[in-house]
């Protein structure tokens, strides 16, 4: 009995080993992911939201109501005709701008055109006479000959063949005048030869009512009034 009591004195007076251990171990911090200030210094700004197309403001809810509106946004007479007129008065101030050569307008010009180089070229083909205007006009003229004159065919495909070494040959002699002037004017042109050449021959070739842009130059222009801004 008195050894049965000790050992329950002994008992209670005991710890629980896990118990103990887990008072006296250290508190283990909880990891936590790092913010974003920690990283950058600064919060990641938020993206702007773009701003949604608005509806009209009195959106038609039938077909008659689209009819409607739309004959009340249409202009009067009056306004309609004053639109034409300015429109064409500001055509009329650009073709005229163009015409000059005035480097403020070269920019209404198509890509082809730009350039006070090109204006060159195009002066150079307008004040001289080729052989390429006449081209299509001679090859017309040669195919009803062929149809007319069925037994003269010989003596027309020497016509043909002396046509087509005149014009290669005049092209020849426009290239040269175009490679003379452009590189004396200018020098330090980044245009490339072939580009020129080209440009001029198909000017060259078309007839001078419908050349683009329309001639500036008279056949009695000379070498100095070339590729200059008509006052």
């Amino acid at each position: 009995m008195l050894e049965s009591a000790c050992c329950r004195e002994c008992r209670k007076g005991e710890r629980p080993v896990g118990k103990k251990s887990a008072e006296q171990a250290p508190a283990v911090e909880e990891s936590r992911p790092a913010a974003a200030t920690d990283k950058k210094g600064k919060a990641t700004p938020k993206q702007v939201k773009q701003a949604k197309a608005r509806p009209p403001a009195n959106p038609p809810l039938t077909a008659r109501e689209a009819r409607q509106q739309a004959k009340a946004a249409k202009l009067s007479p009056e306004q309609k005709k004053q639109a034409k007129e300015d429109m064409r008065r500001e055509r009329a101030r650009i073709a005229e701008g163009q015409w000059k050569g005035d480097p403020l307008y070269d920019k209404y010009h198509l890509p082809r055109d730009r350039g006070p180089e090109r204006l060159l070229v195009r002066d150079i083909v307008d004040s001289r006479r080729t052989v390429a205007q006449y081209f299509f006009a001679l090859t017309m003229i040669l195919l009803l000959a062929t149809n007319v004159f069925p037994y003269a065919i010989g003596f027309l495909m020497l016509g043909w063949v002396a046509m087509m070494a005149g014009f290669a040959l005049d092209s020849y002699f426009l290239c040269r005048k175009v490679r003379r002037i452009v590189w004396k004017r200018f020098p330090n042109t980044k245009q490339r030869k072939g580009g020129l050449y080209w440009y001029a021959i198909q000017r060259a070739i078309m007839f001078r009512s419908m050349r683009t842009p329309r001639p500036r130059m008279s056949y009695k222009a000379t070498e100095e009034d070339l590729g200059q801004v008509v006052r």
